[in-house]
């Protein structure tokens, strides 16, 4: 493979992950818009196989056969204020800690890469899968220009957010959902998230990240259960 294919490689795949991620952000988000969700999970589907290509199929067919005003309970059953899950990586930070930095530290790579905090807090699964589809799409961008320096800086930064955020809360997040039975399609895409991240994290050569399998359960403060959609910024992939 000569220079001008690797890097058109390198743009395909980074498109390719921008793009995943930002599938699981909507099926994650208050479900206002179904045919940009069913385009987006059908388009990451054509890309994947196996387990998680089933629970994509699994996903776009709950989606086909629900009104939006069920998808719309169950997002609020189970993210809503008083939900069953919180949605917030903050929420299953460990207790012990007197003074848990999640939060400050994704506000950081937000303002680090020019974007604003909008909706709810950036913390949210789906403010940090949106903040990881920007990510991967500015890697993406560089490497298409030949900004091979911009390209590096978006390749740390990603690997450091999936190793120091997502992989942290992300998989218990998603087994919480996936086992609380309020909704086929958030278990659904649940069962996304989680394949999805643990082929990132074989990708970049990440090990588990120690008490995902039994971590601290989450604070069900009325604060931390508070669940509305978030978005990273209005950049995508």
């Amino acid at each position: 493979m000569d220079r001008g294919d690797a890097r058109e490689s390198k743009v395909r795949e980074g498109l390719e992950r921008a793009q995943g991620w930002r599938a699981i952000a909507r099926g994650f988000g208050a479900p206002q818009a179904p045919d940009a969700i069913r385009d987006d999970l059908d388009s990451l589907r054509s890309r994947t196989r196996g387990e998680l290509a089933e629970a994509l199929t699994s996903a776009l067919a709950v989606l086909a056969e629900s009104p939006p005003d069920e998808l719309e309970a169950a997002h609020e059953r189970l993210f809503g204020g008083g939900g069953a899950v919180p949605a917030r990586e903050s929420a299953w930070a460990d207790a012990r800690a007197v003074a848990p930095t999640e939060l400050a530290d994704v506000r950081g790579f937000l303002r680090a890469f020019g974007l604003e905090e909008k909706g709810e807090v950036a913390d949210h699964i789906t403010t940090e899968c949106e903040l990881a589809s920007v990510l991967a799409l500015k890697e993406a961008w560089a490497e298409a220009q030949g900004w091979e320096e911009e390209a590096a800086v978006a390749r740390d930064a990603y690997r450091v957010f999936v190793e120091d955020h997502l992989l942290r809360w992300a998989p218990r997040f998603g087994g919480r959902v996936a086992a609380s039975g309020l909704s086929e399609f958030h278990a659904a895409v649940a069962r996304i998230l989680v394949g999805f991240l643990d082929g990132e994290r074989i990708r970049l050569g990440l090990e588990p990240a120690l008490g995902v399998a039994a971590g601290p359960a989450p604070r069900l403060s009325e604060e931390m259960a508070c669940g509305g959609r978030s978005r990273a910024g209005d950049e995508g992939a």
